[in-house]
């Protein structure tokens, strides 16, 4: 994985998934996951955001009170996050500090490195973090083995009882497959049942995507954790690559927004969703 995959999309990644409709609808229902565990404890969490973007999440719960190390492979993507955070500074000073929020710390970082060792350099990694958080495929960029390597390295960071939340891609998802197969497009339709790494286009660059399943990330992190929860994120959501066939219905995708909500418990159904999402528990 490299930055120069990335760094072009850091500019237009909140208008076309941010902002979007499809995509805020998603984030709408990870949110009610994770605002959830946020609260839970009762106090600030520390929380480590791997594959941060644009610093959407990040700053979200900071606003609830939490410290937040948000780290990502782009330059750029952080970039749009200090540029974020100068914008909120402006707003709470302008509210008198009714906002409630805490830090956002940014750090260039791959997933690959943090996975190979590379010290985060931060307090945290003494104390330990509350709460590991990935959201919206920025795990897909890694194959199975360095998400092993991954795990290993997170049940070091992680205080006993601490939580990695993940989203990201399974090897099915509906809507792209029915959408593709009324097209006659079938190869597109299942691209993401291969094994091995598919090849998808960032832009003009080439970057290979690999899809996890749950039972597979079940397995890279037994022995220091366990999986509590498995949720779908865009069953009946669609995909924000059919962001143009819905953009001017939003009655549409607020209606099926209430579906995903009702099949939130159904866990069996996220391997056929956009996104899964799994809450592993760290064990002591």
């Amino acid at each position: 994985m490299t930055a120069a995959a990335f760094d072009p999309a850091a500019a237009d990644y909140d208008r076309d998934f941010t902002r979007s409709l499809t995509g805020a609808a998603q984030r709408r229902l990870v949110r009610d996951h994770l605002d959830r565990r946020l609260a839970e404890p009762g106090r600030p969490l520390q929380v480590l955001e791997l594959t941060c973007g644009t610093g959407e999440d990040a700053i979200h719960m900071a606003g609830l009170g939490h410290q937040v190390l948000a780290t990502d492979l782009s330059g750029a993507m952080l970039s749009r996050i200090k540029a974020k955070l100068a914008d909120a500074k402006q707003a709470e000073a302008k509210l008198a500090g009714t906002v409630r929020t805490g830090a956002v710390r940014t750090r260039q970082l791959a997933v690959e490195a943090l996975a190979a060792g590379e010290p985060l350099d931060t307090v945290n990694e003494a104390e330990g973090f509350d709460l590991v958080f990935s959201n919206f495929g920025g795990l897909n960029c890694i194959g199975p083995g360095v998400m092993a390597a991954l795990a290993r390295r997170l049940a070091g960071l992680i205080r006993p009882g601490g939580r990695v939340i993940l989203v990201v891609m399974p090897h099915l998802c509906l809507w792209e497959a029915g959408w593709n197969l009324v097209r006659l497009r079938p190869r597109a339709a299942f691209r993401r049942l291969g094994r091995g790494p598919v090849q998808a286009r960032i832009g003009d660059q080439s970057l290979s995507i690999w899809y996890h399943g749950a039972a597979t990330l079940r397995q890279a992190f037994a022995g220091d954790f366990v999986c509590d929860t498995i949720r779908p994120i865009g069953l009946a959501v669609p995909p924000s690559a059919l962001e143009p066939v819905f953009a001017r219905r939003p009655g549409l995708i607020a209606r099926l927004e209430a579906v995903d909500r009702r099949l939130a418990r159904c866990g069996w159904l996220a391997g056929c969703a956009d996104h899964l999402l799994i809450d592993l528990r760290r064990v002591a």
